[in-house]
């Protein structure tokens, strides 16, 4: 059996566009990403689907994105696949509910809350589920469903969260559930929603993330897609598949000393953005972040910052881009600028003490008081000085960038 193996798809919720020409194609993104899981699935000839939950952005979701839903599951219907959705913290199972009004479909199972199974055919798997009650759900699922019977092979779909997962830390801890405990349960797949990383956690049994077929923003970088799984008897074999229609990536360049010109800038941005993970048509965006000493500075300081952004957008063939420079600064020793009697000197010589010295450190924090964001004001004062202490070199470079007067001033 074939299995498609998909989450976290938000439908009706938003897609960051970081240029104003992507606009149009991030609004549709979601749809995309739906209509490419059926594409890949009919290739494939899947015949099951598991959807590990945060299908909707909402209980609620727009009109748009029920229709969405419903073509895909008549198109999986004709082709003959099964459809098992449990649903996550952005779309529980609530009174008044999209999933409680949902019409039922003999090839669709959406599961409640109580959590549930079945055996899918004389002879196939047992298959598992349990849906979210609540937007906050704290029970821990995983534990409480049932196991396969005699000696069927056991699939379970859930959207929960591993704190031992790749980015675990960055959502909400709903629907708690332990590793070990996956691990030591009668089923052979388990899989799962609630992380934006596609991720594998266990080979035996398969505990996997789907991750999201579509990044909703900058912030949610890399190949995003689904998980094709092979069940052949008691064994799985998995296969990542890229399906975004916008693939956004992160990327901080601070050792530029030695590239010194616009073409050496391309190439070696163009040597750490990851090759292209997906035949399908795909719009790349990149944040890029620029630091530190650079024969660059000076040019981008007279002609701006974006004609070196229109020109890494051309050659890169990126659709959309946002440049960091200020951090950028001319190329120059700054332990050299600090032993000046001026402004910048002193200043450079206050983050170096900074630097060394915790207790000077804990004494700027509490002179920035009510500067502070709410977030870092909300801190424990040793937290809030190891924050700070890693903006400091970013700090360093925004000030010899704001203050050096570079060749052009000393002229």
């Amino acid at each position: 059996m074939n299995i498609l193996h998909a989450a976290d798809l938000h439908l009706g919720g938003p897609v960051a566009a970081p240029d104003p020409a992507l606009e149009n194609i991030a609004a549709q993104a979601r749809a995309t990403g739906l209509e490419r899981l059926v594409e890949l699935s009919q290739q494939r000839r899947a015949g099951l689907v598991l959807l590990a939950g945060d299908v909707f952005h909402s209980p609620t979701p727009p009109l748009s994105a029920v229709f969405a839903l419903e073509k895909a599951l008549a198109a999986w219907g004709e082709m003959g696949a099964r459809v098992a959705i449990a649903p996550g913290n952005h779309d529980p199972w609530l009174p008044g509910g999209v999933w409680e009004s949902w019409q039922p479909s003999e090839h669709v199972t959406i599961f409640a809350p109580a959590p549930g199974g079945m055996a899918l055919g004389e002879d196939g798997p047992w298959l598992a589920g349990a849906a979210h009650a609540s937007p906050a759900e704290s029970r821990d699922l995983a534990a409480a469903l049932p196991p396969p019977p005699g000696s069927r092979p056991g699939l379970a779909v859930l959207h929960a969260n591993l704190a031992s997962a790749n980015a675990a830390g960055v959502h909400e801890p709903y629907a708690p559930a332990k590793l070990s405990q996956m691990i030591a349960a009668p089923f052979a797949l388990w899989a799962l929603g609630h992380i934006h990383i596609g991720q594998e956690l266990s080979a035996h049994p398969r505990v996997l993330y789907a991750g999201t077929p579509q990044g909703a923003h900058l912030g949610e970088t890399g190949p995003k897609g689904a998980w094709l799984h092979r069940l052949e008897g008691a064994s799985v074999s998995s296969e990542f598949v890229p399906l975004a229609l916008l693939e956004f990536y992160d990327l901080r360049l601070d050792d530029l000393a030695r590239v010194a010109s616009p073409a050496a800038l391309v190439e070696r941005v163009r040597a750490e953005l990851p090759a292209v993970a997906t035949a399908r048509p795909c719009q790349r965006c990149l944040r890029l972040s620029l630091a530190g000493p650079s024969p660059l500075w000076e040019a981008l300081r007279a002609q701006g910052p974006e004609a070196l952004a229109s020109l890494l957008r051309s050659e890169l063939g990126l659709a959309g881009l946002v440049l960091g420079a200020r951090a950028l600064g001319p190329a120059i020793d700054p332990a050299e600028l600090a032993a000046r009697d001026d402004v910048l000197g002193r200043a450079l010589s206050l983050l170096a003490r900074a630097e060394g010295d915790d207790e000077f450190l804990a004494e700027l924090t509490g002179e920035m008081g009510k500067g502070l964001h709410p977030d870092q004001a909300r801190l424990e004062r040793a937290e809030r000085v190891a924050r700070l202490r890693g903006l400091l070199p970013e700090a360093r470079w925004l000030l010899v960038g704001g203050l050096h007067p570079g060749e052009a001033g000393g002229k």
